[in-house]
């Protein structure tokens, strides 16, 4: 059994590894089917509970109506037998009548008739026996009616229209009178006249007390027997087994009347569960409605059998489990044909990862629904394009900065003959006196030595830098006219920039916009740092640009430079095209100007910071 147990939990861990736990579609599919199947399950039970309510209250409000209808007869028939003893008390000479049969013995009574017809004449007194004669007649469910006399020990039958008197020892055995004086009795309890009432079984009986009018002393016994077939009779086909059984008990319990016909004239065995609420235990699982506060003082009950119930839910219960089988097969269906789907597109886009994988970077994602997969798409289309782009800028500019190192590699020389001869040309103008061309000749053997330098990217100061060691030389060949200012933000000064990208910029300025006949020439070179962003303005109070010269070179910084084509400017458009290269065409040169007021040239770079420096660098000179 232990062994059973293993296998089934190993099993149950295979399938699930196999199907559920790298399989997302499996895990959705399998989390929406329960919730599909607790759902329609739950609404099925409640949808059963409400008709088994339903029908339930169905069968208790036609038990309780049939139960109305007895309580209504058996209060009439208890009333009658009230009316009766009034109207026998209320009249003198019935009364008279009946007293003088129950304590005198028979033969006396009729010599006390004849003189009472004798004194009275011709009229026919009011006699005991005419009256229940015609109240026999009257009353429609009174099978017979007994009178005994507790003196004389006799009974007075009045059946079918007749009159039969009998001694209660008149088979040789003295009869006990056992009957209640006031009360309810079932067939079987009837113990006086027994082997002449044996002729039906359905007899239930109601006794009253008969006392003398004068002395108020007991003298007899009015029996009155009913005929519990005319209760079926009177409830006609309201007495039907869907209506549940019905119960007419005495108050001990005795069986009156049983509408199935089980308990007639026994004691009912589960009298004491009668008054539990709910659902009880009798002959089976039922629910009673119980009438104890009717007239008659009998106890009426009805029992609705909860087997009864669930036979008419048996076609209500096929339904719905019917019913919720196929919402569940429908919605298992559909739910599978749309995960189905997304299943496949999800199984597109795996593919075409994995084809980029291998470096087709062509392999594009085509779905033709908007949601979320369908965005998913689009972004790895973009990437794709984005990559395959910048695959292409690097292999430009790796080609580009090939073609700038073999320029740098054939203008180089034998650079250590180059700076040997410029040192000793400065030593030499030194020693003539000539400080500041000896000034000059350092300062371009310095710059010398940085363009030569194999990095292509420089710290912002250091560009900065050998901007104003350029300018230099031509502070000291134009004396007083020429002034630079420069400033950096301390945010930006170790920032990284590809070199020789502002040099270009004050040259074009130095040839195109400089006046050496005039005092106040300015450039002004100013480093922002704002938004993720470096913005490098050069300004100047130069010559400045005339407005179609402008509109040419504005229209040229918009053209990208192709593979195929040299650049078209080794000024402004190489810097613009070089930071587009390196950046992203997003930034570049933007430039502005007006003639005989000066140039700005503005150029924006992205923030690449190498080390933090709060130190404010001003230079001005």
């Amino acid at each position: 059994m232990i062994f059973r147990k293993k296998v089934a939990l190993l099993n149950v861990k295979k399938f699930y590894q196999n199907h559920l736990q790298k399989k997302l579609f499996n895990k959705i599919l399998a989390i929406y089917s329960s919730i599909i199947i607790i759902t329609l399950i739950a609404s099925s039970i409640t949808v059963y509970k409400y008709y088994e309510q339903t029908i339930t209250r169905q069968h208790v409000d036609a038990n309780r109506e049939v139960l109305d209808y007895v309580s209504l007869y058996m209060n009439q028939q208890y009333e009658s037998i009230q009316v009766a003893i009034q109207q026998i008390y209320s009249d003198a000479s019935v009364s008279e009548d009946l007293s003088y049969f129950l304590q005198n013995d028979y033969g006396d009574y009729l010599k006390y008739r004849l003189d009472q017809y004798a004194d009275i004449g011709s009229s026919v007194p009011h006699t005991f026996d005419t009256y229940f004669k015609t109240y026999l007649n009257q009353k429609n469910g009174i099978y017979d009616v007994i009178l005994y006399s507790t003196e004389k020990e006799f009974y007075y039958l009045y059946k079918n229209n007749t009159r039969q008197f009998y001694l209660s020892d008149m088979d040789g055995s003295k009869q006990k009178l056992s009957l209640p004086k006031n009360g309810w009795v079932s067939h079987e309890t009837k113990l006086v006249l027994k082997e002449i009432r044996e002729d039906n079984n359905n007899l239930y009986t109601m006794t009253r007390e008969i006392k003398d009018p004068i002395t108020l002393k007991t003298i007899g016994m009015l029996i009155v027997d009913f005929d519990a077939e005319l209760i079926s009779k009177w409830l006609g086909t309201k007495v039907a087994e869907n209506n549940g059984q019905l119960l007419v008990l005495t108050p001990s319990g005795d069986v009156i009347y049983d509408s199935l016909g089980r308990y007639m004239g026994q004691r009912y065995p589960h009298i004491d569960a009668l008054h539990a609420d709910g659902w009880t235990t009798l002959d089976g699982i039922s629910k009673v409605n119980l009438n104890t506060t009717n007239s008659s003082g009998l106890i009426m009950a009805g029992i609705i059998q909860k087997s009864q119930v669930n036979n008419e839910m048996k076609t209500v219960r096929t339904w719905i489990i019917g019913i919720t089988t196929a919402l569940i097969i429908t919605a298992m269906s559909f739910t599978y044909g749309i995960i189905l789907r997304f299943s496949k597109k999800v199984k597109i886009i795996v593919k075409s990862m994995k084809r980029l994988q291998e470096g087709d970077l062509s392999t594009r994602i085509h779905l033709n629904r908007e949601d979320e997969l369908q965005l998913i798409a689009n972004n790895f289309n973009y990437m794709c394009e984005r990559l395959e782009l910048y695959i292409n800028k690097v292999y430009i500019s790796e080609l580009t900065q090939k073609n700038a190192e073999l320029v740098a590699l054939q203008s180089q020389i034998n650079p250590h003959f180059l700076y040997n001869t410029l040192e000793a040309i400065r030593m030499r103008a030194i020693t003539q006196g000539a400080k500041d061309v000896g000034q000059m000749i350092y300062i371009l053997s310095t710059l010398f030595r940085t363009m030569i330098k194999k990095s292509m990217v420089v710290t912002i100061s250091d560009e900065i830098e050998y901007c104003n060691l350029y300018l230099e030389l031509f502070q000291i060949r134009h004396k007083d006219r020429l002034q630079i200012e420069s400033q950096i933000s301390p945010a930006a000064m170790n920032c990284s920039i590809v070199k020789l990208l502002i040099q270009p910029v004050i040259e074009n300025y130095i040839v195109h916009g400089f006046r050496p006949d005039r005092f106040g020439n300015l450039i002004r070179i100013e480093v922002t740092e704002s938004g993720g962003e470096i913005q490098i303005a050069i300004s100047d109070n130069g010559n400045g640009i005339t407005p179609s010269k402008l509109t040419e070179l504005q229209q040229m910084l918009q053209v990208s430079m192709r593979m195929d084509e040299p650049p078209s400017s080794v000024g402004l458009c190489n810097v613009n095209e070089r930071i587009k290269l390196y950046y992203g065409t997003e930034y570049g040169l933007t430039i502005a100007s007006e003639v005989n007021k000066g140039t700005i040239v503005i150029m924006n770079i992205p923030v690449v910071r190498e080390s933090t420096n709060n130190a404010q660098y001003t230079y001005r000179g």
